[in-house]
This record gives structure tokens, C-alpha cells and sequence, in this order.
């Protein structure tokens, strides 16, 4: 047989071997990493998915607020958004702080300090919460400033993380080595073929 109409066609082959075991190096790494930072990948991975409105337009003094999160147990952002009410000009708050507490109330409310972050309009503070199970969250935000305050409350469910980390990166790689073992086998056999 030409070896042009040989399948799969040899350089094809190994580049796919080349980038399965290149994979399978990173996932091994990641998990060695995960291992020695704990802390800092559990972070990285417990919210991958995009924030969702918890609250929407709520009047909170001269504002209206907003809050965003990604409610997965773990660590992960929270948003709070701010605009002007009533069409008035917007004035930045002091301070704007967000509370989570499970409703059971086996914890008490754990009160965090939101940081601005840049926006072309109204205000936008971000922190950083933690959701330890799967359970409904008790959440409060306070909002304090020159323009006035108050606080909005409502509750959030949070849910479990179905991120599996390095494990769904190793289950990705599986079709690649499947492919790597059906060009080796064909490279095997051509070899015996012409041999013959």
C-alpha cells in the first residue's frame, strides 16, 4: 500500500500521542500543585461558573443594589452594584460590606469588606465569601456614605461544587490515548504487512 493512503497518516498519529501524554503531564502537575497549595487551587476551582443576580434593583437609601455571585460551596466572589436612584447624580459610598450566615444558625454572620473596582457608571464592590455546605445562607449588605445608606437582606442557596478538577482534565485525555493506540496498531500492522 502508498504510503500516502496509509490511516491514520503517520505524522497525525504522533502529534496526537505528543499532545495526550503533553495533557496528561499538566494534569499530574496540577494535582501536585493542588497538593502543595491546597488553600490557593481550592480558590482557583471552586468557581468557575458566571455570577447570577441573588438580588436585583433593591432601593437601598440613594441607591439601587444589585448582587451578583456564584453561590458554590467554597470560596468566591460576590458582587455588589450600585446606581444612583431617582436619577440622581451617583455619590460613592464609604463603605459597603456584605454578611453571610447559614440559617440553621450553627454559624454567626460573617461580615466582609467590599472593594471598589472600576466601572464607567455607578459603583461596582467586589469581596470575597465563603459557602462551607451546600445548605440556605442568610445575606445582608450594608451600604454606609455622605449620599446616606442602609443595608438589604436576602437569602441565598448555595450548592456543591461540581468542579472535579484535574479529574475531568484526565477523562478529557482518554480519546487522544484511544487514538494513539489505534495508529500505533495500525503502524504495527502495516509494518507486518510490508514485512510479508
Amino acid at each position: 500500500m502508498p504510503d500516502n493512503l496509509a490511516w491514520p497518516p503517520p505524522n497525525v498519529g504522533r502529534a496526537l500521542l505528543i499532545f495526550g501524554v503533553a495533557v496528561a503531564a499538566l494534569a499530574v502537575h496540577a494535582v501536585h500543585i493542588g497538593g502543595a497549595d491546597a488553600h490557593s487551587h481550592e480558590m482557583m476551582m471552586s468557581h468557575r461558573g458566571a455570577p447570577s443576580p441573588i438580588v436585583r434593583d433593591q432601593r437601598v437609601g440613594p441607591y439601587l443594589a444589585s448582587v451578583w455571585t456564584d453561590p458554590e460551596v467554597g470560596h468566591g466572589p460576590m458582587y455588589v452594584v450600585l446606581e444612583a436612584a431617582d436619577g440622581r447624580a451617583f455619590t460613592p459610598p464609604s463603605a459597603v460590606r456584605v454578611g453571610v450566615a447559614p440559617v440553621s444558625g450553627r454559624l454567626p454572620e460573617a461580615l466582609h469588606d467590599a472593594h471598589a473596582e472600576p466601572v464607567r457608571r455607578g459603583g461596582r464592590f467586589m469581596t470575597d465569601v465563603m459557602f462551607d455546605r451546600a445548605e440556605r445562607w442568610n445575606l445582608r449588605v450594608v451600604i454606609d456614605g455622605s449620599a446616606g445608606g442602609g443595608q438589604l437582606t436576602s437569602q441565598v442557596n448555595a450548592v456543591p461544587n461540581v468542579s472535579t478538577g484535574p479529574f475531568v482534565l484526565v477523562l478529557s485525555l482518554l480519546p487522544f490515548l484511544a487514538v494513539g493506540v489505534v495508529w500505533w496498531r495500525a503502524a504495527v500492522a502495516r509494518r507486518r504487512t510490508v514485512a510479508l
